[in-house]
């Protein structure tokens, strides 16, 4: 076994964390310990060491109480709908055993029509982008920023007592932990691997129109919590075009500028 805790938050995955979990039992090096957080599942998940909650308690909240119970000094967070390559841990393990300054490392994600679906975080136009994502396997990548929660390794001395910004409840905490990160003085990583694939935002219908929300207030957030992660304006630009698309929500715009931080 090695000094590993790998957390899993399941929502109604069925099938998926099925798969996910067989990719985790058959990783080159053993985790010590697998939490899967059931976080409100309305047929409640069947698999080893399960800690649950009736309610959904959101992204953050889900994976902060699992990881209450972790004790590894690396901790990682893989999402119910990923696949992870069989020698994913080994990888990304190893990036943080060599550099002592690192606080957090993912590979390439691809999508399950082989093409990419994140490469890690980009601030670089004011907003916040997954690399790479929609590309072809082999497009040339921008330096990341930052690293994605999809699948990710974290130094559990570099976390402090928690993962995630729980006033998120769901989407761009990654984003929110990437910007602390930096702050204390920690870097993060994206290593030029493809090791796992992820079938991509298949949690998000629980949620309902409340996603929607949930993706432009917190981007407003993260930006205010954060000087120099995000630009307002420039995120009031992108909100701008998206609307044309019916693809932002004026409320989320407005939560996102007036709440108190």
């Amino acid at each position: 076994m090695t000094d590993v805790d790998l957390i899993v938050l399941d929502l109604d995955g069925g099938a998926m964390l099925d798969e996910c979990l067989a990719s985790i039992r058959g990783q080159s090096i053993v985790p010590r310990s697998v939490i899967v957080f059931d976080n409100g599942s309305r047929v409640p998940t069947r698999a080893e060491n399960v800690l649950r909650s009736e309610t959904n308690l959101g992204f953050a909240r889900g994976v902060n109480e699992a990881f209450a119970h972790t004790t590894a000094p690396y901790v990682g967070v893989i999402n119910n709908d990923v696949v992870l390559d069989r020698d994913w841990l080994a990888h990304v393990r190893d990036a943080l055993d060599r550099d002592e300054q690192l606080a957090a490392v993912q590979t390439i994600i691809r999508r399950p029509d082989g093409w990419i679906d994140g490469a890690g975080i980009d601030i670089s136009d004011g907003t916040f982008r997954q690399i790479g994502h929609g590309q072809p396997l082999g497009a040339p990548l921008a330096v990341a920023w930052g690293v994605s929660a999809t699948a990710v390794l974290y130094r559990r001395a570099a976390l402090g007592g928690r993962v995630f910004e729980e006033r998120l409840f769901a989407y761009y905490e990654d984003v929110e932990l990437s910007a602390r990160l930096r702050e204390g003085g920690w870097r993060t990583a994206v290593l030029p691997l493809v090791k796992a694939t992820h079938r991509g935002s298949a949690s998000a219908a629980h949620l309902g129109g409340r996603a929607l929300r949930l993706r432009t207030r917190n981007r407003y957030l993260v930006a205010r919590m954060h000087r120099g992660a995000g630009r307002v304006r420039a995120l009031l630009w992108e909100d701008a075009r998206l609307a044309l698309r019916g693809r932002t929500s004026l409320r989320g715009v407005i939560e996102g500028l007036c709440s108190k931080l």
